[in-house]
């Protein structure tokens, strides 16, 4: 099943809709910090159906990424996280998130 879910980001001065994102054009996007190092990649979307509002982005952290993101000890090949949406910029040819690497610790839920 696809859903279909609208996305937005909030600009400094606007407020910009992707109309018709689909899950399934999310779904491996590559992630990216501002200072564009690679993160991981995008697996799913999380839905609060109370609020009818995509809450968070559900990324597939690199394995040094999880460690420094997550606090994660030990981390086999990648470890899963959840990005809430207000830290996205852009979902255009891969995700790019509003702030460095290096503050995006204490942002980034583990799963």
């Amino acid at each position: 099943m696809v859903w279909e879910v609208m996305i937005y980001e909030l600009g400094s001065n606007s407020q910009r809709w992707c109309v018709g994102l689909l899950i399934g054009e999310v779904k491996d996007k590559v992630v990216y910090s501002k200072n564009m190092i690679m993160l991981g990649k995008a697996k799913d979307l999380e839905f609060d159906p109370a609020e009818m509002k995509v809450t968070h982005l559900i990324v597939e952290f690199e394995k040094e990424v999880a460690k420094d993101l997550l606090g994660k000890m030990i981390v086999i090949r990648h470890a899963d996280g959840k990005v809430p949406t207000d830290l996205i910029e852009s979902i255009e040819d891969a995700i790019v998130l509003k702030q460095p690497k290096n503050e995006l610790k204490g942002s980034i839920e583990s799963l």
